[in-house]
């Protein structure tokens, strides 16, 4: 096994000085996850997480030299990583941000994105640059996740965000150009900045719990940028990163299979149908698909069975939820929900409709049944899901559904993206602004300017101005 210290300068050579090649292909992938989180960010801009962290942190009205901006509904300047922060609140509040089920069960958009468009607000920053800058942000996330997962995920951490910090950390130091050794120490810093828990799971503090390892990320790359160092072995070695948090064996062999090949193609990352729990959306495919087949009356169902992966009810917290974020991480709510509502989108997810009499006599109707047959990938957690619909007349409805609506295996078309963008920005940037984005941000790998396309994610006009 190679030295700890050997293999995280390794790595980091592998990350910043001898990166893999990426295709066309690769990267137009990457764009449909950029259009898709910039969307939800948006809609999650006028959150009172996004909102109220905003506040606290008194933007500026004008831009300045270090400043990036705040997307959607709260216009005004931040320090960059201080913007990324909020950025990323915005982005996972409605937990309709992309997520990787497999190896690192984690959403790592949300924390690798907003660090590296806030890097590309301090130095002039291409749009091919700033997607390979994710891509790599990403691949690292899943590396490691292939490292600690399931373990450091079944004891309650919020991969997320603990392993969102370290990729925020490499988007962001290839945005800003760090070399193998400042990538090393950036690594080391962020390491130390790692945390985040599942107990918070249907609360505010989810949210700012990927805020702040989209901030720290990029904290961890500006502080080594400027000459702050970390401990040779923070992240591998005794005591570090890996062992810390579970981890296994492995790290030796992780520089070269670096982006050989990219984990963003395979097994790729799934954009969100429905705004909740991953965990809960084959057995709403399944369910919508019922519904789409036959019209069955809400008052002839007897009860709801899902047979689901044996850590799924740890997953999903909230069975008699209370509020709409609580629904979020509740498979009786999303069902009820799609059964009353024959749709599950931000709309259903509020505390009026959670409060819904009719809603609640339904969630007492579902329950979920572990079941260790289910196919799941090595070492992960199985999305797959078998979903028995009883009615009161004793017909038995069922549908088997393996993986999710937006996975690589039923990926959005360029259209159904366009449409969740829409649904989730122009609401909040208007039509006309909204749709600008959308085809800004659709050229990013053309654009010379990569902050530029995200500053029109802004209400006010003089956002996209640049300091």
């Amino acid at each position: 096994m190679s030295d700890p210290t050997e293999s995280e300068l390794a790595l980091a050579r592998r990350i910043s000085d001898a990166p893999p090649p990426i295709s066309a292909a690769t990267r137009a992938t990457a764009v449909d996850h950029i259009l898709d989180f910039a969307g939800v960010a948006v809609a999650g801009s006028i959150s009172d997480p996004a909102r109220l962290m905003a506040g606290l942190l008194q933007p500026s009205a004008a831009p300045s030299v270090g400043a990036a901006p705040l997307w959607g509904a709260r216009s005004g300047w931040l320090p960059a990583r201080e913007a990324a922060l909020v950025n990323a609140i915005a982005g996972h509040f409605h937990d309709f941000d992309d997520d990787e089920p497999e190896y690192s069960l984690a959403h790592p958009t949300v924390t690798v994105l907003p660090a590296a468009v806030a890097a590309s607000s301090l130095v002039a920053t291409s749009g091919e640059r700033l997607i390979d800058a994710y891509i790599a942000g990403v691949e690292l996330v899943m590396r490691l996740g292939l490292l600690i997962n399931p373990a450091h995920y079944k004891h309650g951490f919020h991969a997320t965000a603990t392993l969102g910090v370290l990729g925020a950390a490499v988007s962001a130091g290839r945005v800003l150009g760090l070399d193998a050794e400042t990538m090393r120490h950036a690594l080391g810093i962020a390491a130390s900045l790692a945390g985040g828990l599942r107990s918070n799971f249907g609360s505010d503090a989810k949210c700012i719990q990927t805020g702040s390892a989209a901030r720290n990320g990029l904290l961890a790359a500006q502080l080594a940028l400027s000459g702050l160092t970390s401990t040779p072995g923070s992240l591998f070695g005794p005591l570090g990163f890996i062992e810390v948090f579970d981890g296994k064996g492995g790290f030796d062999s992780l520089a070269a299979q670096f982006g050989e090949p990219w984990l963003f193609v395979d097994p790729g990352i799934t954009i969100k149908a429905y705004p909740c729990c991953t965990s809960t959306h084959t057995a709403v495919d399944g369910l919508l698909a019922l519904l789409a087949e036959r019209p069955i009356p809400v008052d002839a169902v007897e009860r709801i069975d899902i047979d689901v992966d044996e850590a799924t009810p740890r997953i999903l917290i909230h069975d008699w939820a209370q509020t709409a974020l609580e629904g979020k991480f509740s498979m009786p709510f999303c069902l009820a929900a799609g059964l009353v509502h024959r749709c599950l989108g931000i709309a259903q997810f509020d505390d009026a409709v959670v409060q819904d009499p009719v809603i609640r006599r339904l969630m007492g109707k579902v329950t979920m049944h572990p079941d260790v047959t289910l196919p799941k990938p090595k070492g992960g957690i199985s999305l797959a899901s078998r979903l028995r619909l009883t009615l009161i007349d004793g017909t038995v409805l069922e549908r088997f559904t393996e993986q999710p609506s937006g996975s690589r295996a039923h990926r959005l078309t360029r259209q159904q993206l366009r449409t969740k963008f829409l649904a989730c920005a122009a609401p909040v940037l208007g039509e006309v602004r909204a749709e600008r984005a959308f085809e800004t941000l659709s050229a990013t790998a053309h654009s010379t300017d990569a902050a530029h396309g995200f500053a029109l994610l802004c209400q006010d006009e003089a956002a996209s101005a640049r300091p």
